[in-house]
């Protein structure tokens, strides 16, 4: 028997899934979950109950493998794309984690799974106002949970990994004091829009504002260009074309060999 699977992703690093990772396993009842960050072509050898998992980069992959894997359930984690480009990894204080086009990819992704009755998109924005209506929401969407705790008990139950204490800043209870944190970081905005003017009609497109005036708060506003840690420790930096093409035909290839291996039966304990 395939016991069901929760594979979480995000739109992008930093887009609170270490946060809904930590609440599935806490306050459901989930038999075996990986430690902090596991691939989806990664699960347990045995298992005789649902089991958890998270990888915020995973969603090309979950596109395809929802298809045909009648176990695996997907949580999608959205966020608004301004907070994200200015958040920080508790690893790395002083220094911005990632940049908008990540999001932008994993949303022109999100058409080719968001139909599936296995896909959920939980918004991070309601998930830190109030975290148990969001619990509720996500029990409904997938029956196969029991919930042991409520989220809004999360900071009493956790026993996060060294880990996730780093990418949480901290076991604490949730708060949605870090939602519109992009309004006190405008210089690093400013240079977004720069790198990305998309971002203006994306913001707008992913309910984030009703129309593009929210730029006005930017005006006026001296850029800071400073790189993100994803950007400046990304292997293909400074790379020509050739090795780029070279780099995706290779990603590609290795992903396609994960996912036949996957479908074989090939596991790997998590």
């Amino acid at each position: 028997m395939n016991h069901p699977r929760i594979h979480v992703v995000g739109s992008s690093p930093r887009s609170g899934t270490t946060l809904l990772f930590e609440l599935l396993t806490s306050c459901f009842e989930i038999e075996k979950f990986g430690d902090h960050e596991v691939s989806l072509f990664h699960a347990p050898r045995e298992v005789s109950g649902p089991y958890a998992s998270k990888k915020p980069t995973d969603l090309v992959h979950a596109t395809r493998v929802i298809r045909w894997d009648k176990a695996l359930h997907v949580i999608y984690m959205q966020r608004d794309p301004r907070d994200i480009v200015v958040s920080e990894h508790g690893s790395r204080r002083g220094e911005y984690w990632c940049d908008f086009n990540v999001w932008q990819h994993n949303q022109r992704l999100v058409p080719k799974i968001s139909d599936n009755a296995r896909f959920y998109e939980c918004r991070y924005e309601n998930l830190v106002r109030d975290p148990d209506a969001e619990q509720a929401r996500i029990a409904a969407a997938f029956p196969f949970l029991r919930m042991k705790h409520r989220f809004s008990e999360f900071e009493q139950v956790s026993k996060t990994s060294d880990q996730a204490n780093l990418a949480l800043k901290g076991v604490r209870a949730i708060s949605s004091a870090s939602v519109g944190t992009w309004r006190k970081n405008l210089p690093r905005v400013a240079a977004q829009l720069i790198a990305h003017p998309e971002m203006a009609e994306a913001v707008v497109s992913a309910g984030y504002a009703s129309d593009t005036r929210w730029t006005e708060s930017i005006q006026g506003i001296t850029p800071d260009h400073r790189e993100s840690v994803r950007a400046l420790h990304n292997v293909l930096r400074g790379k020509g074309p050739a090795a780029l093409a070279a780099a995706r035909i290779l990603r590609r290839s290795r992903s396609f060999r994960d996912e036949l291996l996957y479908a074989l039966g090939y596991r790997r304990a998590i």
